[in-house]
């Protein structure tokens, strides 16, 4: 019996998976709800089947309904989003709290996968490919100093115009310089998923990889955030010459951060 109550959150925790939802269209699952309930009502009772079913809906809509109403707390609200505005700026070298920004340039490098396959990430070499995908994003965060890199985030199901949005793998990274970059491309790690590629590149036309780099100097760029997690430039932290980290994200109340000229440290305006 207990494996039958843990069952609702286990094949929750499975379709959740962003690989997994992001992999098949909408009407996809819903196909595949409509054959998996006679399939189960097969294999166990109607009764039984039921019964899981309703107590998927209830795993889901009961915290829905008690979060909404203020009964329980939203603990992602709580825990992640900064309240107020916040803006991604530089910590001072010296660890002061200089407000200078964007008072060094940084290189943006957006890198990503689409595979035009039915089968989307299940597709023959698609799994090897997020594999080196998530191994390069891997050393970049375990290496930061190594590597020059800020932070990044990654996105899946990013939208096209031309096709539908699954099996689309993108990452949006930022680096200290473009020569940082260039260092990062031409490492070891890099070096080996792209020797895999060509090596197998023949055999997966499905399989397309990408990227865009911009080298954006100083006083060009900002970041501005408003009730939101960390995310993007402003989920940065750099080390300063004492060898500590420090966060990218500072308070952006009145002064310079008032328009898009003043924090790009152009003056206010």
């Amino acid at each position: 019996m207990s494996k039958l109550l843990s069952a609702p959150s286990s094949l929750i925790k499975l379709i959740e998976n962003p690989v997994i939802s992001s992999n098949f269209r909408t009407t996809t699952w819903i196909i595949i709800g409509g054959l998996l309930f006679p399939l189960l009502s097969t294999l166990l009772t109607t009764r039984i089947t039921f019964f899981l079913s309703f107590l998927v809906i209830l795993t889901r809509l009961i915290p829905t309904i008690l979060v909404t109403t203020g009964t329980l707390p939203n603990d992602q609200l709580l825990s992640t989003v900064q309240r107020g505005r916040t803006a991604a700026m530089f910590p001072a070298n010296d660890g002061t709290s200089t407000i200078d920004p964007a008072s060094k340039g940084l290189a943006l490098l957006i890198l990503g996968v689409k595979i035009t396959h039915p089968l989307g990430f299940f597709a023959p070499g698609a799994k090897q490919t997020g594999d080196h995908f998530t191994n390069l994003v891997a050393d970049l965060n375990a290496h930061p100093t190594q590597h020059g890199w800020i932070s990044g985030s990654v996105v899946q199901g990013i939208p096209d115009s031309s096709s539908s949005s699954s099996g689309h793998l993108t990452l949006i990274g930022y680096f200290k310089s473009m020569d940082a970059l260039h260092r990062f491309a031409h490492g070891e790690m890099h070096r080996e998923a792209w020797n895999w590629w060509n090596s197998n590149v023949k055999g997966m036309p499905y399989i397309g990889v990408y990227h865009e780099a911009y080298d954006v100097p100083a006083k060009s760029w900002e970041g501005i955030y408003l009730q939101t997690p960390k995310l993007g430039l402003g989920a940065g932290r750099v080390e300063v010459d004492d060898g500590t980290w420090r966060d990218m994200l500072v308070e952006a109340k009145g002064g310079v951060w008032k328009s898009s000229e003043g924090r790009m440290g152009r003056g206010e305006k």
